[in-house]
C-alpha cells in the first residue's frame, strides 16, 4: 500500500487551478540538441495526451505489455532504495517490481522465480499484486485483486488549486541527456524538476493524468506533457535514473486469483462445519444438566457460520482498498469476536461436564483422581476468566478503532492466543 499511496500522492497533487497566462519561455526548446531523438522518444504518452484512452484489464486474461522502463531511486528515512517501473503509455498501465533497499532493483519480469513480486496499476482503477509462493517444492502463482476487476479503484483529485512556478535551477538526468527545470508551489517546500519540450512560467497539473510512481513519471498539464524527473520533499527524495524504450510483456495467465480461491475454500469449510454441528445435535448429552450449555454452543456456532457466510459474500463486493464495509467484511472472515465467544461457550460446557463428573465420583475413587479432576476444574475456571477478559478487551478495541478494520484485526490477533491455552 505504501507504493500505491505514493502513486495517489501525484494524483491528489494534480489538480487543475485557475487559468494562467501563457508566458512560456520559447528559448528552452531542444530541437537542435544532439539528444533530441532520445528526448522525443521518451517524451511520449498517448494515453495522457488524449490520442488513446485508458483500458480496463483483467488479472489473468491477457498479456500486459509495456513500452517504457524507468529506473527510480528513492531516499527516505530508511535509506536509499531503487525500483524498476514499466509503463504502457497506450492504455495506461504501470507495473513495478519490489523496492530494493541498498541494492540493484529487479528490472526483469521473471515469473518463474520463487521470490517473484510484481504490481500493476491501471488508470481505469485495476490494481493487481502478483506473488509467487513455494510450497512443498511446488511453485504457486497468486494474484491479489482487492476486487478491483469488478470494483475499480477510484482515483480522486485534490480540491485545492495550486500552480507550480518555474525557478532558476536546472539539473541533468539520464547521463546528461535530459535537462529538467525546478518548479515549486509558492510557500511550499516541495521541489519538482520537470522535463518537457518547453519550460513555461507556471504549470497546472491535470487530475488523473499521471503515469508513474514514487511521485515521479509522466504528468500531463495545461501546458502539455512533462516528465517529473525528481521530487524532493521533507520525507522523500525520488528521482528517475534512466528511461528507455522497451518491448516487455508479462503473461499473468498462470496466476490464480486469491479472492476466488478463498471463496471456494471457505464455502467448503462452512458446509463441513454445518454438517458437523448437525451430527453433534443428534448425539445424547452424557450429563443432562449440561444440555442447555451444549445447545447454546451449537446454536451460536450456527449463527457464527451464517455471519461468516454473509461476510464472505460482502468481502467480494466493493473495492477492498477503499470501501470500509468491504474491509470490515474481509477482516471478519476471521471473526475474533465470534471466535472468543465460541471459546467461552466451549469452556463453560467443559466446566459443566467436569463438575458433573467430579460430583458423580464414588467414594471408592482414589484421592489422586479426585484431586486431578479438581485441578482440571480450577484450570477451566482460570481459562474462562482469561477468555472473558480478552472478550472485554476486544470490545474496547472495537470502540477505539471503529472505522479501522485492519487495525481492529491486528490488535485482536495479538491478544487472541491468550485464550487458546487448554486444560485437557
Amino acid at each position: 500500500m505504501y507504493k500505491l499511496q505514493l502513486l495517489l500522492f501525484c494524483f491528489l497533487f494534480g489538480a487543475v487551478a485557475y487559468a494562467q497566462p501563457d508566458t512560456t519561455r520559447r528559448d528552452t526548446t531542444w530541437s537542435g540538441s544532439p539528444h533530441a531523438p532520445y528526448r522525443n522518444a521518451i517524451l511520449d504518452a498517448d494515453v495522457l495526451e488524449g490520442h488513446t484512452v485508458p483500458q480496463s484489464i483483467t488479472a489473468t486474461g491477457q498479456r500486459m505489455c509495456f513500452d517504457k522502463k524507468m529506473k527510480i531511486k528513492t531516499v527516505t528515512s530508511r535509506g536509499p532504495a531503487e525500483v524498476c517501473v514499466f509503463i504502457n503509455t497506450k492504455i495506461g498501465l504501470i507495473g513495478y517490481t519490489p523496492l530494493k533497499p541498498g541494492s540493484d532493483p529487479v528490472c526483469d519480469i521473471k515469473t518463474d522465480l520463487s521470490d517473484f513480486r510484481f504490481s500493476v496499476i491501471g488508470l481505469k482503477g485495476n490494481v493487481y499484486n502478483y506473488i509467487n509462493n513455494k510450497k512443498k517444492d511446488v511453485l504457486e502463482h497468486w494474484v491479489q485483486t482487492s476486487n478491483s476487476q469488478q470494483y475499480q479503484y477510484q482515483f480522486s483529485s485534490s480540491g485545492s488549486n495550486v500552480a507550480l512556478r518555474r525557478k532558476t535551477e536546472r539539473r541533468d538526468y539520464c547521463d546528461g541527456k535530459v535537462k529538467a527545470q525546478l518548479y515549486k508551489v509558492d510557500g511550499k517546500p516541495e521541489e519538482w524538476f520537470l522535463f518537457g519540450k518547453q519550460f513555461p512560467d507556471a504549470v497546472m497539473m491535470t487530475p488523473q493524468k499521471y503515469l508513474g510512481t514514487f511521485a515521479v513519471g509522466y504528468q500531463f498539464s495545461d501546458k502539455g506533457l512533462f516528465i517529473i524527473m525528481q521530487m524532493v520533499s521533507s520525507g522523500l527524495d525520488s528521482k528517475i535514473i534512466s528511461i528507455e524504450d522497451v518491448e516487455t510483456c508479462f503473461d499473468p495467465s498462470p496466476f490464480k486469483v486469491m479472492e476466488d480461491e478463498r471463496q471456494t475454500k471457505m464455502q467448503q469449510t462452512i458446509q463441513r462445519q454445518r454438517q458437523k454441528i448437525a451430527q453433534e445435535e443428534t448425539k445424547r448429552e452424557k450429563y443432562p444438566s449440561c444440555q442447555n450449555k451444549k445447545t447454546t454452543l451449537l446454536n451460536f456456532q450456527k449463527q457464527a457460520l451464517d455471519r461468516q457466510e454473509q461476510n464472505l459474500q460482502e468481502a467480494g463486493t466493493g473495492n477492498a482498498m477503499q470501501e470500509v464495509r468491504t474491509q470490515q467484511a474481509q477482516a471478519n472472515l476471521m471473526n475474533y469476536d465470534d471466535a472468543i465467544q465460541q471459546m467461552i461457550y466451549e469452556t463453560e460446557l467443559k466446566l459443566c461436564r467436569a463438575e458433573q463428573q467430579l460430583s458423580e465420583m464414588s467414594e471408592q475413587t482414589s484421592a489422586s483422581s479426585r484431586q486431578k479432576q479438581q485441578e482440571k476444574i480450577t484450570c477451566l475456571n482460570r481459562q474462562l476468566a482469561t477468555q472473558r477478559s480478552t472478550q472485554q478487551t476486544f470490545q474496547r478495541i472495537n470502540t477505539q478503532y471503529r472505522n479501522e478494520p485492519g487495525k481492529q484485526y491486528a490488535e485482536k490477533a495479538k491478544l487472541f492466543m491468550r485464550g487458546l491455552v487448554g486444560c485437557d
